[in-house]
């Protein structure tokens, strides 16, 4: 049987940390401590392992898992931006990471352990210990992937905070009248399109044009959902979307099939999260896409989030997990007269 224990550096984090009080003791709270802002942004990972450990297999195990290519970009761009650094040069600026992993051997110790703002505010902290370098590999190829979707939840969150701190405050009348009762939508953000069940919205940046598609429209209880988003995006890209060349129109990049398809929820509806490529039918351009569907049963109303990113000249992942966000933050509600 494999004990998992935790090393006492750790350990010693975990005893310091105030939180809420115990629901075994009802103990009072600790009060809040006071900490650093962390460093990086969504998808920076900070990975601590000693050189030797690095070269000889943890560096290539780490780069295969963490730092696989994101699906949906149109070239490859690591799932986490990996840096890593040997336990002696941790430094308070790196200590002050984001996200950050640490690997080490330590005899006759196996541990995993997560702590949640240990030196900085808001930090997640995952430490793995094998108790030799001979095992090391073996409990690599266990644990990475679970760490996939934590540190991924991890950045969802501070994403989701640092949107909220930027986000417009009221929500464009136009928006509100189709219906939107929430969402995260970023200062920057116009509306350059409004008709009936539709709301367009573009961000220009110095290397980037994002494009939002809201729309609301009435259930129809189709027997084939996953493909209408594909459908429904295609006829709107094609009517409202023109490329520079003449006759040209943006479309789904169907020779490569939606990187993602799968139901989620949102505020106990059921939803469709579509994450893929588009490209200029007749021209030359492209980029990610990412559409959220809702299917409000109670309203009987279909609610479409669409977000387009067109940044040729820069790297597109952390825009994505972005625009991602935001699609994903609408709440639909009723339409007010």
């Amino acid at each position: 049987m494999r004990a998992w224990i935790a090393t006492a550096a750790l350990a010693a984090v975990v005893a310091s940390c105030g939180g809420d009080p115990s629901p075994e003791t009802g103990a009072p709270a600790r009060p809040r401590r006071t900490l650093a802002p962390s460093n990086g942004t969504h998808n920076d990972l900070t990975v601590i392992c000693p050189d030797d450990l690095w070269e000889a297999h943890v560096g290539l195990a780490v780069a295969e898992v963490l730092g696989a290519p994101a699906e949906g970009l149109p070239q490859a761009e690591p799932r986490f931006g990996i840096i890593h650094a040997a336990p002696e040069k941790v430094n308070d600026l790196l200590r002050r990471g984001k996200s950050m992993l640490s690997i080490a051997v330590i005899p006759d110790s196996t541990a995993v352990l997560e702590v949640q703002d240990a030196f900085a505010r808001p930090q997640l902290l995952i430490q793995v210990v094998a108790p030799s370098a001979e095992s090391l590999p073996k409990l690599l190829a266990e644990v990475l992937p679970q760490l996939v979707p934590r540190f991924a939840a991890h950045d969802a969150k501070v994403l989701r905070a640092n949107l909220r701190k930027r986000s417009q405050r009221p929500l464009p009348k136009e928006v509100k009248n189709l219906g939107v009762a929430d969402m995260l939508l970023p200062e920057g953000f116009v509306v350059t399109l409004i008709k009936p069940g539709l709301v367009i919205l573009r961000n220009e940046t110095k290397k980037s044009q994002q494009y939002l598609i809201l729309t609301r429209s009435p259930s129809n209880d189709s027997p084939t959902p996953e493909a209408d988003v594909v459908k429904d995006r295609d006829a709107l890209l094609r009517r409202y979307f023109e490329g520079a060349e003449a006759k040209s129109h943006l479309a789904t990049e169907l020779l490569v099939p939606p990187a993602q398809q799968f139901y989620t929820a949102a505020d106990g509806n059921r939803a469709l999260r579509t994450l893929g490529l588009f490209k200029t039918v007749g021209g030359f351009g492209g980029g990610p896409f990412v559409s959220h569907r809702v299917f409000d049963d109670a309203r009987g109303i279909v609610g479409t989030a669409d977000a387009l990113l067109f940044a040729p000249s820069t790297k597109k992942r952390k825009l994505q997990m972005e625009l991602d966000e935001v699609a994903a933050s609408v709440r639909w509600g009723d339409v007010t007269p």
